[in-house]
């Protein structure tokens, strides 16, 4: 049994037993892929080790140059 007469109008009300889908009801277009916290977090961790080793190399070789040097 359907909710459509013979001209193809369709009346789906509280009655009709063949109510597929709810109206209105929306999905993203493009939903996050479950990897991504994972790869910002490696990503702020190598960033961090990155400066560290930059500030590092800048405080450490001033010093070497001028213990070698005299």
């Amino acid at each position: 049994m359907n909710c459509c007469d013979e001209f193809g109008k369709c009346h789906q009300g509280c009655n009709c037993p063949v109510r597929v889908a709810k109206v209105g009801q929306r999905y993203p277009k493009y939903p996050e892929p479950p990897f991504v916290p994972y790869l910002n977090r490696q990503l702020r961790s190598l960033a961090k080790w990155m400066l560290l080793a930059l500030l590092g190399w800048l405080i450490w070789m001033p010093l070497i140059y001028f213990v070698l040097r005299a």
